[in-house]
């Protein structure tokens, strides 16, 4: 049996390298924003009011290693378990100690790759909502997402009231009318725990989320 991680520095774990500024680079990207007189109005007819999806969980490896291990959870829900160690390098994250995630679209990139779904119209994607749109772009993509089977990667500064100065990686599994269930790589006990969208909402500053969807 391999031994338990040891605890992490939740308020320090890396999801983005904050010094790099990426957020106002990647919201003047056109194909990765969108507006909300582009999108369908909510609710998509067909997808039901709640769903959860069957995933397996592993704990962050590294402090560092967020974005990984959230996409690793993601992966698992479509019966694929990787190794962190090479979900982080084929995202271009550093090893122990060093370096998150620099670009947020390698999520979307890693999981297309480990999918078959490169090039396809449904596919991962990055979506940065419009300014003031999260909350509805949020709920209609993740439940595009999760009604397909795909958990969403979201990219968060706080979770449950503990800051991520640097940002920090979790995946919704699951929603209803009014919440999101999380798995969250750093922290066992907010594994499976159901948070409402207005709080999802409040700790994601960072306006962006990838999901499966066109």
């Amino acid at each position: 049996m391999s031994p338990t991680p040891p605890q992490l520095s939740r308020r320090h774990a890396f999801g983005v390298t904050a010094a790099l500024g990426l957020g106002a680079g990647l919201s003047a990207l056109p194909t990765l924003t969108e507006t909300a007189a582009a999108m369908p109005p909510i609710p998509e007819p067909g997808i039901p009011d709640r769903k959860v999806l069957s995933y397996t969980y592993q704990r962050q490896a590294t402090q560092n290693w967020c974005a990984a291990a959230s996409g690793r959870i993601a992966l698992s829900a479509k019966g694929k378990t990787p190794t962190q160690n090479s979900l982080r390098k084929q995202m271009g994250i550093g090893p122990e100690g060093s370096h998150g995630l620099q670009e947020p679209r390698e999520i979307a990139w890693t999981l297309n790759a480990r999918l078959g779904l490169g090039g396809k119209s449904f596919r991962y994607r990055l979506y940065i909502p419009a300014a003031g749109t999260l909350k509805e772009r949020l709920r209609y993509r993740t439940r595009i997402s999760i009604h397909n089977g795909y958990p969403v990667v979201i990219n968060m500064n706080s979770v449950a009231g503990e800051p991520y100065s640097a940002g920090h990686y979790i995946a919704i599994v699951g929603y209803d009318k009014t919440r999101y269930k999380i798995a969250d790589p750093d922290a066992p006990s907010r594994n499976g725990v159901w948070y409402h969208q207005n709080d999802i909402v409040d700790w994601n500053k960072r306006n962006r989320f990838t999901a499966f969807g066109t």
